[in-house]
């Protein structure tokens, strides 16, 4: 049985011949930049020019190399764009303290210069505005074409066996962007107070959405396994806003926005990347058409393993909640790690419906003796 093969059983709740293994490649399942070099340093690899997945959180493409040695089953798309359109936003300077940086949706980025792992959200391009006259000001980037003869990689991927998936979204979600635009304090209380306002965004941010998939399906047409949209409702406690705003407001463009989907890939799995405590949503999410959800948050609020499992495990795929990254990997022993992974694996793989990966990306504060006693946990207990 090859990875694909071992993946799409469990994606349909059915037992493979193993647990399937996402380490480094889907959303939420990556490694940041400088555990990375950890990994390759425990390996005795060099690579010469790391690529950065994603900017501000300083996540990694993982090589074709380290995800074979750790038996990763997954592959993902490294997405490449023809400039056909450039924001206007788009800058990039720095200070005696930090480095910033501005993306296309306007919003600004900034890292230390000293003792800096990532960068952190710090200016937004309607964080003044107060209207919708302010709101018509604002400049929508434009989603572009990707290069040419890039679906070679998944072909080849494909031919090798493994699932194929991308991790890349255009914006975030339809909660999540406009905090990005916003800013959160602004965003959250206009949800309440003027839906009007943020259903107009949310409705531009759809379409834009719409046109960005049409480009990747232009390109990925009949190859793509599984694709991702992210937009984290939770917070540690609980929904960063009530579940009948997000019913009322937000899942209704994530259902249409399944729908497509779909209707132009059929036989594809969708996954959602919500962070937190989502579970008063998830019959929301499922409801929505989400066949996987990531990266299960298990420390959080009303997310326990067995309540998770018990109720939705027949309905949708966990992909990730093998082991607590806020305290477990990495503050805890080694044993600690070995007893916790164990323990999740026994309550997720069941009947299918898992995909072993940590709750989120792994971090640079992780000790390399705790990944590795994570793995090899995994690997000594991913029969069913």
């Amino acid at each position: 049985m090859n990875s694909r093969e071992r993946l799409q059983m469990a994606l349909n709740h059915q037992e493979p011949d193993r647990i399937p293994l996402d380490l480094g490649s889907g959303h939420a399942c990556k490694f940041t930049k400088y555990f990375y070099l950890k990994l390759l340093d425990y390996f005795g690899l060099k690579e010469d020019n790391l690529e950065i997945a994603q900017k501000p959180y300083q996540l990694v493409y993982a090589s074709d190399k380290v995800m074979d040695l750790l038996g990763c089953d997954v592959r993902n798309a490294r997405v490449k764009y023809v400039k056909d359109h450039v924001s206007p936003y788009v800058r990039e300077w720095e200070d005696e303290s930090y480095t910033y940086f501005t993306n296309d949706f306007g919003t600004t980025y900034r890292m230390p210069h000293k003792h800096s792992l990532y960068y952190d959200l710090y200016d937004t391009a309607l964080g003044n505005a107060e209207d919708e006259e302010d709101d018509a000001k604002y400049i929508w980037p434009c989603p572009n074409r990707l290069v040419p003869g890039t679906r070679k990689e998944l072909e080849d991927y494909r031919a090798a066996g493994f699932l194929t998936t991308t991790c890349q979204v255009f914006g975030n979600g339809f909660l999540q962007t406009g905090p990005l635009v916003y800013g959160y304090e602004n965003w959250l209380a206009m949800l309440v107070a003027e839906p009007e306002r943020c259903t107009a965004f949310i409705e531009k941010l759809y379409e834009k959405k719409i046109e960005w998939y049409g480009y990747l399906f232009d390109e990925y047409d009949g190859l793509l396994d599984v694709t991702a949209e992210a937009d984290d409702f939770g917070t540690q406690r609980g929904t960063f806003c009530s579940p009948r705003v997000l019913r009322e407001l937000i899942f209704p463009y994530h259902k249409k926005l399944n729908e497509f989907i779909k209707k132009s890939q059929p036989g594809i799995k969708t996954t959602l990347h919500t962070c937190g405590s989502v579970y008063e949503v998830i019959g929301d999410i499922i409801e929505a058409g989400y066949d996987c959800l990531n990266p299960v948050q298990i420390a959080a609020a009303n997310m326990e393993p067995e309540r998770l499992k018990n109720e939705f495990g027949k309905v949708i795929t966990f992909w990730g909640g093998g082991i607590n990254t806020q305290a477990t990997l990495p503050n805890g022993t080694p044993e600690q790690v070995r007893e916790e992974t164990k323990r999740n694996i026994d309550i997720f793989a069941p009947g299918g419906g898992f995909v072993f990966s940590p709750v989120h990306n792994i971090q640079d504060d992780v000790p390399i003796e705790n990944f590795i006693a994570m793995w090899e946990t995994f690997q000594a207990n991913c029969k069913y």
